[in-house]
């Protein structure tokens, strides 16, 4: 039997990781399974334009996409893109987006 825990936090850390060396930044981590029922976890990070934003998610997706259904919503414009892992969500940004929306004000 696999254990849920352990696999979250991979997964989280791995996601962390792809964004960091890609040169995402202002990375942030809320744990929301007090606050919401739609993940244990949010991910923020922030791409200096669309064109990298869309980059980013490609790259977590691409580290991913073998082992887990990713649902993924944004990309066609690469503002804001939302990878849903289920247990975890990822927002990435245009750092001018995240700015205007302030989501980390929602998870606070």
């Amino acid at each position: 039997m696999t254990n849920v825990s352990s696999d979250t936090e991979s997964i989280k850390s791995t996601i962390v990781s792809t964004i960091d060396q890609n040169k995402g930044h202002n990375i942030v981590i809320f744990d929301v399974q007090n606050k919401t029922f739609i993940a244990k976890y949010m991910i923020i990070a922030s791409g200096d334009s669309s064109r990298h934003v869309k980059a980013l998610a490609e790259h977590v997706i691409k580290s991913f996409k073998q082992y887990y259904k990713i649902d993924v919503e944004g990309m066609d414009e690469g503002n804001w893109v939302i990878l849903n892992f289920q247990d975890i969500m990822v927002h990435i940004f245009r750092s001018e987006v995240r700015e205007y929306y302030k989501i980390e004000e929602l998870w606070n």
